[in-house]
């Protein structure tokens, strides 16, 4: 099985809209992880929730999401096909925890180049700052609120002991 490929990043609920508007212009789309509907999946930006998944538009009907019974609801993951996993950052008060990107590599050239160049494009957007413990990618956003002391940033994600 191959190995996935990660990108943590701090993204202020203020960075995501680019996020969105980057991935449109990818040609690709945001999914739900879970829904009520199958065809209600598909959503138009990050605004709610945890997380949102990112696949190719044209792709999007081959998608496999199954349905879980005991929950009435249909349910997508990387496993499900060619997608990527987008955990958002969580923003705790004036706390803000690291979010990532995140996928399984595909043998299916469409998809493999809309997923490096969204990493290539997170890259830019949210390039790495010298924090206490190290280098982190920050959105502009984020790290203007943390250079204006309006925010800090946790070293790990929510429910982690550190």
């Amino acid at each position: 099985m191959a190995t996935g490929r990660q990108l943590k990043v701090y993204l202020h609920p203020e960075d995501r809209p680019a996020v969105d508007d980057y991935v449109r212009e990818l040609g690709c789309v945001l999914l739900r992880e879970r829904s009520a509907g199958r065809a209600s999946l598909v959503t138009t930006d990050s605004r709610d929730g945890m997380a949102r998944l990112i696949g190719l538009a044209s792709q999007v009907a081959r998608l496999e999401p199954r349905f879980v019974e005991a929950r009435d609801e249909w349910v997508m993951s990387v496993q499900s096909g060619p997608l990527i996993e987008w955990w958002f950052s969580k923003l705790d008060g004036d706390q803000l925890f690291p979010g990532r990107f995140y996928y399984l590599p595909h043998d299916d050239d469409p998809f493999s180049k809309a997923a490096t160049g969204l990493f290539k494009w997170i890259r830019r957007y949210a390039p790495a700052v010298p924090v206490e413990w190290g280098p982190e990618r920050l959105g502009p956003a984020a790290a203007e609120m943390v250079r204006a002391g309006k925010i800090s940033l946790r070293r790990n994600p929510p429910g982690s002991r550190a």
